[in-house]
């Protein structure tokens, strides 16, 4: 019989833990005061006694083996792009992810220096490559290339081209690039101010979309599916988060009777990052790289802490780094077993989490799946009912952000925002787009 690390201690039952808890406040009777309720109506109690669900191990995380990714943006010029590459390789990153916001045709001296790298490189289109493009990337056993032609469609609100004519050249490229693998950026809809339940149910409902067209135009499935989620500063919750969404996703992809690996990149929030006192942002990372570790991410790719204000720069991305490395070579988080097992309070979270994300999933795909739910705004709407709410905490002081509403130092510099334009020009909005709104 396999032995847990917990038969080595004495099982106390509740009567005597609240026996215990009565004497330490010094009272004859036990209450449980100082419950809360969470933006997603789950009730937190400042006591967990057991599991209320009897399940245990109901927490799957292997965070000895997640990998230290570095985000590299490639747009324009490719000069600061190779200092950045061969930083990160001096570096000792296990992956690298290219965002590739323009259209470019010839990587030429990047692929010579990244083709025989030991480590795995992921291009991440914002539009759907040429097959030039895609010809310079083919048959490189480390190099993989995606797009997320859905993820960027509800970030500009419109087709560049014609519905048609996108779907037929994504199909083309899933077609043509059978070792591409299926990428989700469900980061986008935590930056528009999401709750950690819609996050979940949509970013389900954005994958079930991608899942049904295969399904439906007979392509074979990807052998991994890439889905990138923002974690935010709520510790366990986002945790919480993080397992309740691969429970969810793999318990779907199986109905679709395919077994693609699923690969989650875990990255900072960006709507909680501030421009005032932002060193502070360096600590905030901190705690949400953390909990991507612990929640069980496959990749954890930190954001440097002057994203928001600075073009890239050598210092803010060696700082995003070395906080990754401190946590896996000087705090050992690589070496963990699943430290969560056993937490009650992190098991709750994750059942709570899962039954509410799935139900709203459903009411998704009910009413006409992911595609209708955007275009139809109902979506956009949820979002924008959680932000609103978000908000008015924040305004209020409810909802704290240190160095910004609390703790605010009066010296502190207010760095002047960078402004990007990436919306289609000269279109009409066919519905409201999911941008990012800050807090501050």
């Amino acid at each position: 019989m396999e032995h847990s690390f917990f038969d080595d201690f004495h099982s106390y039952s509740i009567e005597e833990q609240q026996e215990q808890i009565n004497k330490a406040l010094g009272v004859t009777e036990f209450k449980a005061p100082f419950s809360w309720i969470s933006p997603e109506k789950i009730a937190v109690q400042p006591i967990y006694f057991n599991n209320p669900i009897q399940q245990k191990r109901s927490i799957t995380t292997v965070p000895f083996a997640w990998k230290v990714t570095q985000r590299i943006c490639i747009e324009g010029d490719l000069d600061y792009v190779l200092i950045q590459v061969n930083d990160a390789l001096s570096s000792d990153v296990d992956c690298i992810h290219f965002f590739v916001n323009e259209q470019t045709n010839n990587f030429g001296e990047l692929i010579e220096i990244i083709k025989n790298s030991a480590i795995s490189f992921l291009f991440i289109f914002r539009e759907i490559p040429s097959h030039k493009v895609l010809s310079q990337l083919h048959g490189l056993r480390n190099i993989e290339s995606a797009v997320d032609f859905y993820g960027q469609y509800a970030q500009q609100a419109n087709w560049k081209l014609s519905a048609e004519e996108m779907h037929e050249r994504w199909f083309s490229f899933m077609e043509s690039n059978v070792d591409a693998p299926l990428f989700i950026n469900a980061s986008l809809y935590a930056n528009a101010g999401a709750n950690i339940v819609q996050q979940i149910a949509f970013a389900l409902s954005h994958l079930n979309a991608y899942l049904s067209l295969l399904e439906e135009r007979a392509i074979a499935f990807p052998s991994s599916i890439h889905v990138q989620l923002s974690q935010g500063s709520n510790y366990f919750f986002e945790l919480a988060k993080l397992a309740s969404f691969r429970s969810l996703a793999e318990m779907m992809i199986k109905e679709y009777s395919a077994m693609p690996e699923l690969i989650i990149t875990a990255e900072p929030l960006q709507r909680n990052k501030t421009t005032t006192d932002y060193n502070v942002n360096i600590l905030r990372t901190t705690t949400e790289m953390m909990s991507a570790v612990l929640g069980g991410a496959n990749r954890v790719m930190n954001h440097p802490y002057d994203l928001r204000f600075n073009p890239p720069n050598a210092f803010g991305d060696r700082i995003a780094r070395n906080q990754l490395h401190i946590l896996k070579h000087e705090s050992y988080f690589d070496r963990l077993p699943n430290v969560m097992e056993g937490c009650y309070y992190v098991e709750t979270l994750q059942h709570e989490m899962k039954d509410k994300a799935w139900s709203l999933f459903l009411e998704v795909e009910q009413n006409g799946g992911w595609l209708r739910a955007l275009e139809s705004n109902s979506l956009q709407s949820d979002i924008e009912h959680s932000r609103g709410e978000e908000d008015e905490r924040f305004s209020k002081g409810e909802l704290i952000l240190v160095g910004t509403n609390k703790f605010a130092s009066p010296s502190s510099l207010n760095a002047t925002v960078k402004t990007v334009e990436d919306r289609v020009e000269n279109k009409k909005d066919l519905f409201r787009p999911l941008e990012t709104h800050y807090l501050s």
